[in-house]
């Protein structure tokens, strides 16, 4: 069976093009097809992911120190040591916010080392910095649920569980709060946002590739099945 070709080879697009048109993985998957083959693409999707990561991730500092104020040391651990802990945790969070660029950077270069590898047992041709593209522009739609979920986080008004710092933006908000942590982080990794992702992803994926829908979806699964673990794993430190 013959193998898929490449993406065609596009005109690399100028700094203030890509800029405009990454706001096509919104709704365009064909243009947002077009842009992936463009080598510096990402830099526009990283600035802004960045840019509202650390607006976001300081703004939720105080509210972050409320809850672990009010939330009771573990047992064992004495209020001086626990007081310690919180210090160093708000330290830690406050650092990771302003490295935010190089931490993105990171963390989709996995992912599209990840895929890659996906690619290449399914015979798909595909070249690492445009699947590294192509993951930096669908972020576009996760940094939106970020904005969504601390504007909620900021009208709910006082919060005092951890919990609360999740607020419901899918099928989860159906579920009440005494739900199982697990079937909870399960249900909420369903939100719109994190549906519109994956649509976005698979659109994008089949047009650049030229390979159908059912065929990307196959492709990006492993890294949806990597993120949806994560999240499970994320709900072992809840209490």
């Amino acid at each position: 069976m013959a193998s898929q070709q490449t993406a065609p080879a596009e005109p690399q697009g100028s700094f203030a093009g890509d800029l405009l048109g990454m706001f096509n993985f919104y709704i365009d998957p064909q243009a947002s097809a077009k842009l992936i083959t463009h080598t510096w693409f990402w830099v526009g999707p990283l600035i802004v992911i960045s840019v509202i990561l650390l607006v976001t991730g300081l703004q939720l500092l105080p509210v972050v120190q409320h809850v672990m104020e009010n939330t009771p040391p573990p047992q064992g651990a004495t209020p001086e040591q626990y007081q310690r802990g919180i210090e160093i945790g708000l330290m830690v969070q406050r650092v990771v916010a302003f490295l935010s660029p190089i931490v993105i950077a990171i963390i989709t270069a996995i992912v599209a080392a990840v895929l890659l590898g996906t690619c290449a047992v399914m015979q798909i041709k595909a070249k690492f910095i445009w699947l590294f593209n192509l993951l930096m522009g669908a972020g576009l739609i996760s940094a939106l649920e970020r904005i969504a979920a601390v504007a909620i986080i900021k009208l709910k008004g006082e919060i005092n569980t951890m919990a609360e710092l999740q607020p419901p933006l899918g099928l989860d908000i159906f579920l009440p709060e005494t739900t199982n942590k697990y079937l909870m982080a399960l249900v909420g990794f369903f939100s719109v946002f994190q549906i519109w992702y994956i649509v976005m992803l698979v659109l994008i994926f089949a047009a650049a590739f030229k390979v159908s829908k059912g065929k990307a979806f196959a492709a990006v699964c492993p890294i949806l099945i990597l993120t949806l673990l994560l999240k499970m794993m994320g709900a072992v430190f809840q209490r």
